[in-house]
């Protein structure tokens, strides 16, 4: 789409993740099947400015190579990962057996995946509130905007509490006009899209999907992906206009589309629905944009402000947008917003701040054994391989834990105990 600002940005920044949370961040090996040489070439520039209008065409080897050079470019200053290969049809095939037979050639590159972004969300709160600056509220909305402050209800019980503060940010990601209408402000800034996936147990589509992601252009031009996920492939995604207000869901079309992109790159594949274990779907936090295509919606951010209502003193920061690769550099923007309306000088640089888990983390194979052999204690290797592999160094907490008081497996979850959920729901 042409939004070279937020490629750049993304890169570096998922670099700088794997870094400092490589606990729940990892290098995935992402694979993308070309069907020609020359195709959507000349097109490339015009669709950028016609926002995806018009006949579509196949993005070839040419123009996607040009795409990894760029991407590896704007990497390279912290880049971690191996530069991108291409190879022709015969290892192609070699590498993946069921892939269509009229690829004529296959890129790699590396990405990075995050499996559970839950952990990496829990990390960062558990961060702000080991502080003593923040505090964290659950299962609760804003719902006025009152007496200089924001009116905060506990969905659960109908209290309410009022919140005073001297900024108030609004990032509450698709539901940000919703938001903004709670607090007296009438915003229109939120086009966002449904999302969905499918998780399958399918051990021959896993087996051959062999730890990579297989990215490429479906038959109807849109960007889909096929990944592994723990024992389990996650197929997506879709791109549909929605409405904030009602709850997203995956649909029988959407999974029918899902079995079809799988049929159009791997023919030797067969799915059917009883193997679907998982099916789910968000809301990405796309900005209105007129009449343009889903896929050619800017996936950038940008900061509106304004003052809460009734109260001008008051500034109200909404953002719009955002995407979790590029968190901490949105986090920083707003921040600095935040101290400049204070009259505060920024004390904290988050570039390379080390995320819950990831803190002290062990540099290779050796540091790692090392790391869980001096903080096991009476729990079995591999259990306390385990529970690093979830944790990170935070492991030490639930390793402490399971030593004074046991751990014992729950016989529905055998790779949970009684005991770490405990510490899973205190903390």
């Amino acid at each position: 789409n042409g939004e070279f600002r937020l490629v750049r940005e993304s890169v570096i920044e998922r670099n700088d993740l794997l870094r400092t949370a490589p606990h729940v961040v990892k290098p995935l090996r992402t694979v993308v099947p070309i069907f020609s040489l020359t195709s959507g070439i000349w097109q490339a520039p015009l669709k950028m400015i016609n926002h995806g209008k018009g006949r579509r065409t196949e993005r070839g080897a040419l123009l996607i190579g040009i795409g990894l050079i760029i991407y590896e470019t704007f990497s390279r200053a912290n880049a971690v990962m191996s530069r991108f290969t291409f190879v022709g049809r015969r290892r192609a095939r070699q590498q993946f057996p069921s892939l269509r037979r009229n690829v004529k050639y296959v890129a790699s590159y590396y990405d990075a995946s995050v499996h559970e972004p839950e952990r990496l969300a829990l990390d960062l709160i558990a961060d702000a509130r080991a502080t003593g600056n923040a505090s964290v509220v659950t299962y609760a909305a804003a719902t006025a905007a009152r007496d200089g402050g924001v009116e905060i209800t506990d969905m659960l019980t109908g209290e309410t509490q009022l919140v005073r503060a001297s900024v108030v940010i609004n990032a509450s990601g698709p539901l940000t006009d919703i938001t903004n209408s709670a607090l007296g402000r009438s915003t229109d800034f939120m086009g966002g899209t449904k999302g969905s996936h499918i998780v399958v147990d399918h051990p021959q589509l896993y087996a051959e999907l062999a730890g990579r992601e297989l990215f490429f252009e479906n038959s109807d031009g849109r960007i889909v992906l096929i990944y592994p996920v723990k024992n389990r492939v996650l197929i997506g995604t879709t791109d549909i206009f929605v409405d904030a207000n009602e709850p997203a869901v995956c649909t029988d079309a959407e999974i029918d589309y899902f079995f079809d992109l799988v049929k159009h790159i791997l023919p030797g594949i067969s799915l059917e629905r009883s193997q679907i274990v998982f099916h789910f779907s968000g809301i990405r936090p796309l900005p209105k944009q007129g009449d343009a295509l889903p896929g050619f919606v800017s996936r950038d951010y940008r900061i509106d402000e304004s003052t809460l209502a009734n109260h001008e003193d008051v500034p109200l920061i909404s953002v719009v947008g955002g995407k979790w690769t590029t968190f901490r550099a949105l986090g920083a923007h707003v921040s600095g917003i935040v101290v400049n309306l204070l009259h505060r000088a920024r004390t904290v640089d988050t570039r390379g701040y080390h995320i819950g888990g990831g803190k002290n983390f062990p540099v290779d194979d050796a540091a790692r054994e090392l790391w869980i052999e001096n903080h096991r204690g009476s729990v079995p290797v591999t259990r306390a391989e385990q529970l690093f592999k979830r944790y990170g160094t935070r492991a030490d907490v639930v390793l402490a834990e399971l030593n004074a008081q046991g751990d014992d497996a729950l016989v529905s979850l055998p790779d949970f105990s009684a005991q770490e959920l405990r510490f899973i729901i205190r903390t």
